[in-house]
């Protein structure tokens, strides 16, 4: 049992608890956009562009959250803003499935970005507060993530076989629904005092150190929603990998179908891993060091994926990819705890601005895919990756502020 755990008190490992299966369900959320993206193209008679269009519609759902989350508890109460914010995810889950309209499934990924985000805000202040900015809480709350972004894959897979593709979102808006009730029975009904400056105070924004950080988490995010949306899609578009799997006609695209949903899993399962392992590794080694030596790491190993041509090679490469992804995000978060703690908007800014490369970067791969091939448009995320690694190497360098 990791040390921050024994300091709770009992109401306070219930509000834990709760935010963690709230981080499962966000994983769902997020790994079974990406799985069901080509059935639903199909289903809908989508272009690869417009799906970008969509995944970024999740990301500026994001970059919403960003900026109301820290506002609605004025006004509403923790409480009630975090039920609000967290039951649209599985309005948008039920909205995919339900409806194929171009309009209705952009506002319904909006949904399913808001409510995520919404989630991700309060659960990182929710912890970060309990804890004090515990590097192991942050990385074990998105081990958690990773759990339910494991799971999404497969429950998808198991669910379109019998039921269809819609019953993998179906499933996923049943799921929030109980987060939704941990919510209403764990959290603390309180209302900021919105005569306070503090609580609306963007100080944070000038400070050098804030900055850095949220240009590291803009552009790992930047990889990580592209990844997750266009990594079942690029795989099974792959021609030179087609070639390695020795069979024709349908038996190759049942092959090559499940081995790309098979690589999600194997993404987020070696996430998984590795934000264990950065929680256990985060005791002994300073995160800002972790963090530069895991930026370069996904730099190589999303390089690996891209210009490989083997079976075994491409799954190598995204066992690495998803092992150096797996702490930055959580540590990232962790390494911010001076400004989250002493400023209730930082949280959201760090939430809007990394969501502006979830914004951007799907779309972006879409329109490259379209024009130049999956190859050209997973390329622009490898750019994003060197950038993250060029500023992890100047937050390396920079004095920690506690």
């Amino acid at each position: 049992m990791f040390p921050f755990y024994k300091r709770l008190e009992r109401g306070q490992k219930a509000l834990i608890q709760a935010c963690f299966y709230a981080f499962f369900c966000n994983g769902l959320v997020s790994l079974t956009l990406g799985s069901l993206m080509p059935d639903m193209k199909a289903a809908y008679g989508l272009s690869d562009t417009a799906g970008g269009v969509l995944l970024s519609a999740h990301s500026i759902g994001n970059l919403v959250a960003g900026f109301v989350s820290g506002l609605i508890p004025l006004y509403l109460g923790r409480r009630h803003s975090v039920m609000l914010l967290a039951s649209l995810a599985g309005v948008g889950m039920l909205m995919i499935a339900l409806f194929g309209a171009p309009g209705l499934l952009f506002v319904a990924f909006v949904f399913t970005g808001v409510g995520r985000g919404g989630v991700t805000n309060f659960n990182t202040r929710t912890v970060n507060l309990l804890t004090d900015g515990d590097p192991a809480a942050s990385n074990l709350l998105h081990a958690v993530f990773a759990l339910g972004a494991i799971s999404a894959p497969m429950i998808f897979l198991a669910l379109r076989g019998p039921l269809g593709w819609q019953a993998g979102p179906i499933f996923v808006a049943l799921c929030v629904a109980a987060d939704v009730l941990l919510f209403a029975k764990n959290v603390p009904d309180e209302r900021p005092d919105r005569a306070e400056k503090a609580n609306r105070s963007m100080a944070f924004m000038r400070d050098p150190a804030f900055l850095v950080l949220a240009g590291m988490l803009l552009f790992y995010i930047c990889s990580e929603y592209a990844i997750n949306g266009w990594l079942v899609s690029y795989i099974q578009n792959k021609q030179a990998l087609a070639a390695s799997f020795g069979r024709e006609g349908e038996a190759l695209q049942a092959a090559i179908r499940a081995y790309s949903q098979s690589m999600a899993t194997l993404l987020w399962a070696v996430i998984l891993a590795g934000r264990l392992f950065c929680a256990w590794l985060s005791q002994r080694v300073h995160p800002k060091k972790l963090m530069l030596a895991a930026a370069v790491g996904e730099a190589l190993g999303f390089a690996g994926m891209l210009f490989s041509n083997s079976i075994p090679m491409v799954t190598v490469s995204v066992a690495a990819l998803g092992f150096c992804m797996a702490g930055i995000c959580p540590m990232i978060y962790s390494d911010a705890v001076y400004f989250t703690n002493h400023y209730p908007m930082a949280t959201g800014a760090l939430l809007a601005i990394g969501a502006v490369g979830g914004v951007l970067m799907p779309t972006v791969v879409g329109m490259l895919a379209d024009r130049h091939g999956f190859g050209g448009g997973m390329a622009a995320i490898l750019a994003a990756i060197v950038l993250l690694a060029a500023l992890s190497a100047v937050n390396a360098a920079m004095r920690e502020k506690r």
